[in-house]
């Protein structure tokens, strides 16, 4: 990466900070982020490198902190009590921030969960997929059902918000059992949950499975009902979906994920991490041992660096835009050079079928185009 390049990013100043801890029990079948299973004596290095990088980061105020993985929660307490004092001792936070972090109910306790809260974390998302252990077999989930639940009440001890994770589009997946999962929110008084449907993403086992006509997507009839069916099931427990995947009662809305889909800049730390920041996106070295060796020989970590040009400033305007419930604000495309003339035929026709509405200067699915997000994203786009 050129000086300039490195100078004009550890000046500038955002507000968000994503930290990333790669380490898992098991390697999901389905999962395509950058994670890997055990390499326990690894974990203390990595914990050291991290901190590290964090030091050579603007100290801030932030707004927001994210810690994700991986499973970070598989550090155990002392190691993540050692990440968290290190995070403190370089970064300030700014007053009413968010910090979050991820966590799975196979490494919850009350005493990683303590330390999360004892060290100024305000927000806990688990991973918990789904409440029937034969979905939770399939999917490679190291828990089970009552081990989520347990979870749960553990999380909501410790610190103020908690969010849920559920899985929908599962094979043999039934209305019932979603309904089932749906208790899980209204049992514990949850305030968010992020709903994800279940792809076959490229490299991942699932994906090799499909190839050999093992797994098949579900029906889209059966995709579009399984969605409206959780649409009302979540706007009856008084979450309102503010994002194509998530869901929350009003002013509980994950604020660091609204900064992404907002296209503000932000900061990161660790392998694999992902940041933007004056333009320029930078992706670390994904492999932990050599991110390692990176970051204690003095190197930046960088694995990838390009610089974010105006044509997919404005395609991720549009793609991150629609998935907001607010929608798209229309001053933002026309500031990044598309002007109406290209696209508002495009668009009245989608709101004469009731795919997207305009509302106070945004273009905004409406619900009946949520299911076919993909396909009006793209009929918008340049």
């Amino acid at each position: 990466m050129a000086s300039a390049l490195l100078r004009a990013m550890t000046n500038a100043a955002p507000r968000h900070l994503y930290l990333h801890v790669p380490y898992c029990a098991a390697k999901c079948p389905y999962c395509d982020f950058n994670s890997i299973a055990g390499r326990d004596a690894e974990h203390a290095a990595y914990v050291d490198a991290l901190i590290a990088e964090i030091r050579r980061l603007p100290r801030g105020p932030y707004d927001t902190i994210f810690i994700g993985g991986g499973t970070p929660t598989l550090l155990g307490a002392a190691l993540l009590a050692r990440l968290l004092a290190g995070v403190r001792e370089h970064i300030l936070l700014a007053d009413g921030y968010e910090w979050t972090c991820e966590a799975n109910p196979g490494s919850s306790d009350a005493e990683r969960f303590a330390v999360l809260a004892e060290h100024g974390v305000t927000r806990l998302s688990l991973g918990v997929q789904s409440t029937h252990n034969h979905h939770l077999k399939f999917l490679g989930r190291v828990h089970d059902a009552s081990e989520a639940d347990r979870a749960i009440e553990l999380a909501r001890r410790a610190v103020p918000r908690v969010s849920a994770d559920i899985i929908m589009g599962l094979p043999g997946q039934t209305d019932a059992e979603l309904r089932q999962d749906l208790t899980l929110f209204r049992r514990h008084d949850l305030s968010h949950a992020s709903v994800y449907h279940l792809t076959y993403e490229p490299g991942t086992e699932f994906h090799a499975r499909r190839g050999r006509g093992e797994l098949r997507d579900i029906a889209p009839e059966d995709s579009r009902r399984q969605f409206d069916l959780l649409w009302d099931a979540f706007t009856d427990l008084g979450l309102a979906a503010y994002e194509t995947s998530n869901f929350a009662r009003t002013g509980q809305e994950s604020r660091h994920n609204l900064a992404y889909w907002r296209q503000r800049d932000y900061h990161a730390a660790g392998a694999g991490a992902v940041s933007t920041v004056a333009g320029v996106r930078v992706t670390r070295e994904k492999h932990p041992a050599a991110y390692i060796t990176a970051i204690t020989t003095g190197e930046a970590a960088a694995w990838r660096t390009e610089e974010i040009t105006p044509a997919e400033r404005l395609r991720e305007t549009w793609m991150l835009g629609l998935r907001l419930t607010q929608g798209v604000a229309l001053t933002e495309v026309v500031a990044h050079g598309d002007p109406a003339t290209r696209w508002r035929s495009r668009a009245d026709a989608l709101i004469s079928e009731g795919l997207i509405d305009e509302h106070e200067g945004h273009l905004r699915l409406t619900r009946a185009g949520r299911p076919v997000q993909d396909a009006v994203t793209v009929y918008l786009m340049p």
